[in-house]
């Protein structure tokens, strides 16, 4: 896929802005394509929101000591939940695009194993980057 100077600024945007660099350039430049070619910018803002959310909550259960403790068993289930709606979102996303886009993406994230659901998470880090940008950059879009 051959993407355009929008996006390839925005992803170059994103990278310069953050302290760390983004991991999965090709699939962030995909979804942003898809984004600023498709007319699906909404979707594309729900997206990094979600990503950003299931970001801090991963960062609650990383900074607490996982026990019984009904708060921390409250967060995993939201964790848990959000990741689920973070891979629909994004496959309904992705629904459109090319069939070799769609397979890439469904072997690399959207099976239900664990080196999938790393994926998925290194890839949520990626978009949550997106969505701190564009929050310091609210005209960018």
């Amino acid at each position: 896929m051959k993407f355009s100077e929008e996006t390839n600024n925005l992803i170059d945007d994103v990278n310069s802005g953050s302290v760390n660099p983004v991991k999965n350039l090709y699939e962030l430049s995909v979804i942003a394509e898809i984004a600023l070619a498709g007319n699906k910018l909404n979707e594309f803002k729900d997206l990094i929101f979600t990503a950003k959310y299931i970001k801090g909550l991963k960062s609650v259960l990383n900074n607490r000591i996982v026990n019984a403790d009904d708060f921390t068993e409250k967060i995993f289930d939201e964790f848990n939940s959000s990741l689920r709606k973070f891979i629909g979102q994004l496959k309904n996303y992705l629904n459109d695009s090319d069939e070799m886009i769609f397979k890439h993406f469904t072997d690399r994230y959207f099976r239900m194993d664990h080196d999938c659901i790393l994926s998925t998470l290194e890839l949520i880090d990626d978009l949550s980057l997106c969505k701190e940008y564009l929050n310091r950059n609210p005209d960018r879009l």
